[in-house]
């Protein structure tokens, strides 16, 4: 069983023990406070004098605070006459009752430790599921074979190269007499998209992670942010990246379709691979890394 399929079961797991318990402390805790003073209470009765025994008629605190205000405005104070035989208490039913401060504090924080971690449950669980739609992250099909040869042979975004947003790729075409060179560099499936003569390179420098550019004029792919330089197929030639620049596996169907596979994301090759031996053919566009 995978990490994820284990985490997918744990997490909803210990979000129904969670609740579990603190539904139970949380009535546990109202049954423990119903008819009993809270501490507070008990505080500004000894300091008023009063007795704090729970078995113990008292005063109110309403008698006491009308008794001072009419002791204030020259007003008489009216005895209060404790009942000389009260009759024994019996906890009500706590459906009946209305919410007490006690309990609105403790269901309010239960509940949203509650939330949080139901909501944290969720993200956890979004971000382990399977994607089920298309787009970066999956298969991505960028249209008929003849479609994708138009573009690399068009001049946008420069002349030789091709780029497909949905992919966050290049697709640049791989010589037929570099494949010798290739083999024993790259894996299968990179390899076998170049034996149909293409390659798709990801847009992301290896280095920091800019979008790498083509450069029309030296033929090669330039990142402006910190001068890494790399060949039309992605083998790095200067600058500060640990390698060339990543890439996915290609297929090419029966019908003609291209499709890149952007879920699988393959690391460039090595430093000092230059399986074409292509060299510069023109002035840089960036002047990092010289």
């Amino acid at each position: 069983m995978s990490s994820g399929q284990v985490l997918a079961i744990a997490i909803p797991v210990l979000i129904i023990l969670v609740v579990t318990v603190g539904v139970v402390s949380m009535r546990r805790r109202d049954e423990a406070g119903l008819g009993r003073l809270s501490k507070e209470t008990r505080a500004r009765d000894v300091a008023a004098g009063l007795s704090v025994d729970d078995d113990v008629e008292v005063v109110s605190g309403r008698e006491v605070e009308r008794a001072a205000a009419l002791e204030r405005i020259g007003g008489t104070i009216e005895p209060v006459v404790a009942p000389s035989a009260p009759e024994p208490w019996s906890p009500p039913d706590l459906e009946a009752l209305a919410v007490t401060r006690r309990q609105f504090l403790n269901r309010s924080s239960i509940g949203l430790m509650i939330l949080g971690l139901s909501g944290f449950g969720a993200a956890s669980l979004a971000f382990l599921w399977p994607k089920v739609a298309g787009g970066f992250g999956s298969k991505v099909n960028l249209g008929a074979l003849s479609d994708v040869d138009a573009a690399i042979g068009g001049s946008q975004p420069a002349e030789g190269f091709s780029y497909f947003a949905e992919a966050q790729s290049y697709i640049q075409r791989y010589p037929a007499e570099a494949l010798g060179a290739a083999e024993t560099v790259y894996k299968e499936n990179i390899f076998e998209g170049m034996r149909l003569g293409y390659v798709a390179l990801w847009q992301k420098c290896p280095h920091l992670g800019c979008k790498v550019p083509a450069c029309g004029t030296s033929q090669w792919f330039e990142c402006p942010c910190h001068g890494s330089q790399y060949n039309r197929v992605g083998e790095k030639k200067a600058g500060p990246a640990p390698r060339g620049l990543d890439r996915f596996p290609i297929e090419i169907k029966d019908d003609g379709a291209f499709i890149v596979n952007t879920a699988v994301v393959v690391q460039g090759p090595v430093i000092g691979t230059n399986t074409t031996q292509q060299g510069l053919e023109g002035p840089h566009c960036t002047t990092g890394g010289h």
